[in-house]
């Protein structure tokens, strides 16, 4: 979740987190330039959003421990920072875990169902696991008509579906 978003919908968190599923950390604001001017400043981006997520849910000890890199963990403009704040976060008891799936809602706003179903298809080849790069952005309404068709896809495959809870214990 992106704090900036959980504290615009309390409600939704509140009611996500007591239905049991796990809430992790993808910072406060999703911008690039401020997150990484510094490795301290992803951690001070977790925090934040972390913060807001134990206000949603009224649970005051919360804490994900698991945070994905807006942009991704490796590489791009600010892959040196990225990898520095990895460290940090390591430190601070946080790990984090980036997606290794695509539904293709990330490369355009114009998406059809069919799309997102090929580029899964496309991407999830060979995997054992698969953690899928989806977004819950108005633009990308179709991710959400998608749902059903890729849950469907998934489970014939053989795949299960778990909770970071049961992850990462």
């Amino acid at each position: 979740m992106l704090g900036s978003n959980v504290e615009e919908n309390q409600e939704i968190i509140k009611r996500i987190y007591d239905e049991g599923h796990y809430i992790a950390n993808h910072g406060y604001t999703h911008s690039y330039s401020s997150i990484y001017m510094s490795p301290e400043s992803v951690l001070d981006e977790f925090n934040r959003c972390n913060d807001a997520v134990k206000q949603a849910i009224g649970v005051p000890k919360y804490n994900s421990h698991l945070f994905r890199f807006p942009g991704g963990l490796v590489g791009g403009k600010y892959g040196e920072i990225k990898s520095k704040a990895n460290e940090l976060l390591k430190q601070n008891d946080i790990m984090s875990v980036d997606w290794n799936v695509l539904t293709g809602d990330a490369e355009t706003n114009n998406l059809s169902v069919d799309f997102e179903i090929q580029r899964l298809q496309e991407t999830i080849k060979n995997k054992n696991s698969a953690v899928i790069l989806m977004h819950d952005a108005y633009a990308k309404k179709v991710t959400v008509e998608s749902l059903p068709k890729i849950i469907s896809y998934l489970r014939e495959q053989g795949y299960e579906f778990k909770n970071f809870y049961d992850i990462i214990k």
